[in-house]
């Protein structure tokens, strides 16, 4: 069940990156439903390295510093909004 809410999630807010409005929605909202986490920079950190290190491995060469560049960026965005939501 987490695996498919966060697929769910990761899916929403990929559908939503061209609509600026849209993805500051989605992300708050995301961002208030994990209020009882402490996401922290040391965290989000350690999560985006994760993930990319995962889509490394599982798609080999095809995962390319673009890619991987567009995906940390990706990922420290939503987790600068969750620790923004969380702090505000």
């Amino acid at each position: 069940i987490m695996a498919m809410r966060f697929m769910n999630g990761l899916n929403q807010i990929i559908s939503s990156l061209s609509d600026p409005k849209g993805l500051k929605v989605i992300v708050e909202t995301l961002g208030f439903q994990h209020l009882d986490l402490e996401v922290t920079i040391p965290r989000v950190i350690i999560f985006r390295d994760a993930i990319i290190d995962l889509l490394a491995v599982e798609m080999g060469a095809r995962f390319t510093p673009k890619a991987r560049d567009g995906w940390a960026t990706f990922l420290n965005y939503v987790g600068g909004a969750y620790i923004y939501v969380r702090v505000k």
